[in-house]
């Protein structure tokens, strides 16, 4: 093995340099471990990852390239339905114009008047059951006050003969 102390000159026509030998034969060492094929199969690796990158690179170039073709399909439809949807709102437009031109008379209150009837009878059932039940209302106050104050209710069941007891059983 080479010492760390050797140099070596060389010459070149008028040109000295001194070189160490050290760098010089680690770099001879690693061409020789190249020659004889030590390194081939981290080179067959790289060389598979950048095969595979190409393959999914092509399938993203086809996949854009199918999109593109399928998005031009559809643009080219396009033109078509807007001509569609212009007719149909021209037709539309047109019966708007011709309604609004046409002379329309609101129904008059005689047109109403059964409706009203009908709403007015509803009015009046609804105010007789909102007094019927504020009159129990009131009776039910009467009654919680008269036994708040101590009145029996034997003396209470006879002043509302309608009303019945129920028994809740714990």
């Amino acid at each position: 093995m080479p010492e760390e102390d050797e140099y070596e000159i060389s010459e070149s026509k008028d040109d000295y340099e001194v070189v160490a030998l050290t760098p010089v034969r680690r770099l001879e060492k690693r061409v020789e471990d190249l020659e004889k094929g030590e390194q081939i199969p981290q080179i067959q690796g790289l060389i598979t990852q950048i095969v595979d990158l190409i393959r999914n690179n092509q399938k993203i170039v086809n996949d854009v390239i199918r999109s593109n073709t399928e998005l031009r399909n559809e643009l080219s439809r396009i033109p078509s339905k807007l001509d569609d949807l212009t007719t149909t709102m021209k037709s539309f437009i047109s019966m708007v114009e011709a309604a609004g031109r046409e002379d329309i008379t609101a129904p008059g209150p005689e047109a109403f008047k059964p409706l009203t009837n009908e709403i007015q009878k509803m009015i009046d059932q609804n105010q007789k059951i909102i007094e019927g039940q504020q009159a129990v209302v009131d009776q039910l106050d009467n009654i919680n006050r008269k036994l708040k104050a101590g009145t029996p209710v034997s003396q209470l069941l006879s002043q509302y003969p309608g009303m019945k007891m129920r028994r809740e059983e714990v």
